[in-house]
């Protein structure tokens, strides 16, 4: 059996879960000792009550993240803005407090586009996030996962009227409405208090880190991101080359096409790549050892009906392919992937 799986390189869909892991950042505000936005819109943040200190990061390093105490940021330029009907919105946490209710991110109370806050249930430990919609409200949330004074990476990610939480890159719960997109409100996004009034239900603790993207990022990224592996400056596309292909039980050959970018200002050229497969029962089966790429910066590595066989005894079923990319000059490997299904007969 392993001889077969070694000699075997498989792909399979039903439904295509291709997802780029480039996502176009609308702001990137790294609390470093400043309120700048790093992203292409230069959205500054500026204090409105109270003072932000500069603290120690989730790394230790000192001035790596912004201390909150009765303090409110505006960022005044995203009044009327639309989100559309696709948002994520990133950011690292660690609550020092648990009493009271405490305002995170949001752009409004009852009327707005997003409300991230922390509740006092649970000893301190209940995040929600609401949303507005065209066509109604979601609520996501999360309990007895936030731990007082211990940092959390906590991503909220809003698609088409879906709200899904994950907490330190899992997936937590998820809450619907009809499609729509987001309200647009004439109000700043805050951090560190809710919109009610800016001594009202202030957050108390440090902040890092803190995202907004313009799509709704996969799984795969947002676990990226959770094991500080995340880089906006390349990205993976995958995708069977014929879509919706099915493999018979005696085996077949389904092709793939795949597209790995990396960035102009990228300084990083070597990666390692490799791919394995998840059948339907969990199982992980490696398609493709572990080998090196060399992608300079402002080139794509790409592959164009790369064949993938498949033997007869493969189990029928619904499997996944994962392709993965590792930076080897990024401590941990910098990991990312895509991923789509196949349907075996």
């Amino acid at each position: 059996m392993k001889n077969l799986l070694n000699k075997i390189i498989v792909v399979f869909v039903l439904t295509i879960f291709s997802h780029h892991l480039l996502a176009a950042e609308i702001a990137n505000y790294s609390m470093d000792g400043s309120l700048v936005d790093s992203g292409p819109l230069s959205y500054n943040g500026q204090n409105v009550y109270g003072s932000t200190y500069s603290t120690s990061d989730r790394h230790g390093k000192n001035g790596g993240a912004m201390r909150f105490s009765k303090s409110v940021v505006e960022i005044p330029q995203f009044r009327n803005y639309d989100f559309g009907d696709q948002l994520t919105i990133s950011f690292w946490m660690k609550r020092t407090y648990k009493e009271n209710y405490m305002g995170i991110i949001n752009n409004g109370f009852t009327t707005e586009s997003f409300d991230i806050r922390m509740g006092r249930e649970n000893n301190g430990s209940f995040i929600f996030a609401q949303s507005n919609w065209d066509n109604g409200r979601t609520s996501s949330s999360s309990r007895n996962i936030i731990k007082i004074n211990r940092w959390h990476h906590v991503a909220v990610v809003l698609n088409n009227g879906s709200s899904k939480m994950y907490i330190d890159g899992n997936f937590i719960h998820e809450s619907n409405t009809a499609p729509g997109s987001l309200v647009v409100t004439n109000r700043p996004v805050i951090i560190g208090a809710n919109a009610n009034g800016t001594n009202h239900a202030n957050f108390t603790g440090s902040l890092d880190d803190i995202i907004f993207f313009n799509e709704a990022l996969s799984p795969e990224a947002i676990t990226s991101i959770a094991n500080d592996s995340y880089s906006s400056a390349y990205n993976i596309q995958l995708e069977p080359t014929n879509p919706n292909p099915t493999v018979p039980s005696v085996g077949g050959t389904i092709n793939y096409d795949l597209v790995f970018n990396n960035d102009l200002v990228n300084t990083t050229s070597d990666f390692n790549i490799w791919a394995i497969m998840t059948l339907e029962d969990g199982q992980d089966v490696i398609i493709q050892p572990t080998s090196s790429i060399s992608v300079p910066p402002g080139s794509s590595y790409s592959l164009n009906a790369e064949p993938i066989s498949i033997d007869g005894w493969l189990p029928e079923g619904q499997h996944t392919f994962r392709w993965y990319v590792s930076d080897t000059a990024v401590d941990g490997g910098n990991i990312l992937s895509a991923k789509f299904t196949i349907i075996k007969n």
